[in-house]
């Protein structure tokens, strides 16, 4: 068979996730793997037509798709994203229509299933028959059982051609919004309390996201400093180099650090504006938020108050919706808001007021939501990786990951320990183990009565702020 792989890593043959496709063309030599690095060529495929055309032609003449690439910031890398967005504007959905596809990424599983969720949900849309995918963790093929498990993956990825299986789709088709946003009730100014409020973009003149921009703007009451991303004159997306990793610096020479800093470090409250193309932000926002790297594992968004404006259907896209609010959160962000351009024009009006208020008196509070599981799990996972070897190259974050004590494992509470290992002992004890277990509930909640008692204090507090 002919396997057309698409390539979504900016660094071509270079790629780590192209041993992976490497390791297959070697394990199944009767078929033929054909590779467009798409990530590494995009720059080339935008202007040149007849690269773009024998990509689509050798798609045509393949029997099976292959998306092979790493995890950027929750996603895809911009570049891939970017030829995604191509397939749209340049009417080229038929070419990958009925072909059979599957995902292969690699990363070290932080948000790899938004990942495979947003290609799984794109080739729905394209009318692929979307066969399976495999999250890879960088260093799994070195491991005699995963490649084992490669090996299934891609067989049933092959049978799947062979016997013409069924498939499902799994991700409804996203409807057109047709109204357009005209504001119909006049603002009223929050004072923002020498709060910095910056809104970032990258609207279209005359959209609807441009008027919820404008709306919000005049929102709040005295300056408000909004910019366009393109501003920002990047030169490209994030190359994956990892030569920022030693000093937080990135290696292009442009003019996005000087803008992170005047726009994104600076702000209080920080809102990030976007129209949804395909599944996701554009990839104008994609490469934004991957370029955004250059800071490692520091939480660049750490004590503000973030919200989101959304011109498309968010309310049909749990996947991005996620990947918003995950990116907030594992930041040590609060989410003040989202406002999307789908309800009616008054309640777009009330949403924005509303988020306006909401966030100013979130910021002056310092209200940052505590933790779920997205952040809590992201915590450990990039702990343990930074520790666990990445520490070697990322120096910047070992550095930031002492200072503030993030390596919380195992626990340096030393009489917790004690007193888990003495517990532990006694719970041996046929006898003491059955009046735990009976007073169970009791012991759970005992240690906490005494925080109830503070409760009083703190609305003492409150009545005198």
């Amino acid at each position: 068979m002919q396997i057309r792989v698409i390539s979504g890593s900016p660094k071509g043959e270079k790629s780590v996730t192209l041993q992976y496709v490497r390791f297959l063309e070697q394990a199944f030599p009767e078929h033929t793997f054909s590779v467009a690095h798409v990530g590494q060529e995009i720059k080339t495929i935008e202007r040149q037509e007849e690269v773009w055309n024998r990509l689509l032609a050798a798609v045509k003449e393949s029997d099976g798709v292959l998306w092979a690439t790493p995890v950027y910031c929750m996603l895809v890398p911009a570049q891939l994203k970017r030829f995604i967005e191509l397939i749209g504007t340049r009417n080229a959905a038929e070419t990958f229509s009925g072909k059979y596809a599957a995902s292969l990424t690699t990363s070290i599983h932080f948000f790899d299933h938004t990942a495979h969720a947003y290609l799984h949900g794109v080739c729905d849309d394209l009318g692929m028959r979307y066969a399976g995918s495999c999250s890879a963790h960088m260093q799994d093929l070195e491991k005699e059982a995963f490649q084992e498990q490669l090996v299934l993956f891609f067989s049933d990825f092959l049978e799947a051609i062979e016997e013409r299986r069924p498939v499902l789709r799994e991700f409804p088709s996203l409807p057109a919004l047709s109204s357009s946003y005209v504001p119909e009730t006049p603002p009223a100014a929050v004072d923002t309390r020498g709060k910095r409020v910056v809104i970032l973009h990258d609207a279209e003149p005359g959209s609807d996201l441009e008027a919820m921009v404008r709306h919000l703007t005049a929102c709040y009451a005295g300056s408000v400093q909004v910019a366009h991303i393109r501003d920002a004159m990047m030169n490209g997306g994030c190359l994956g180099c990892c030569r920022c990793a030693l000093e937080n610096t990135c290696i292009y020479d442009d003019g996005f650090m000087a803008f992170w800093r005047r726009y994104v470090v600076a702000a209080d409250i920080l809102v990030m504006a976007g129209t949804v193309r395909d599944r996701f932000f554009s990839a104008a926002w994609k490469r934004f938020i991957d370029r955004s790297f250059f800071s490692g594992h520091v939480p660049a968004f750490k004590g503000k108050q973030v919200a989101y404006l959304v011109e498309g259907p968010l309310g049909h896209l749990a996947t991005l919706r996620e990947v918003l609010t995950s990116l907030v959160m594992t930041e040590k962000a609060n989410l003040a808001g989202i406002v999307t351009n789908e309800p009616d024009p008054g309640e777009i009006d009330a949403a924005l007021q509303a988020l306006a208020e909401r966030s100013v008196r979130l910021a002056g509070r310092g209200y940052i939501a505590p933790a779920t599981f997205p952040a809590v799990g992201g915590h450990k996972i990039f702990r343990d990786e930074i520790w666990g070897g990445m520490r070697a190259t990322f120096k910047a974050d070992d550095r930031y990951y002492r200072q503030h004590g993030l390596y919380d494992f195992p626990t340096w509470n030393y009489l917790q320990r004690i007193g888990t290992r003495v517990t532990s002992l006694a719970m041996s004890i046929p006898s003491v183990r059955r009046e735990v277990v009976k007073s169970m509930p009791a012991y759970m909640i005992q240690p906490l009565q005494k925080s109830i008692e503070t409760s009083r204090v703190l609305a003492e507090r409150r009545k005198r702020r």
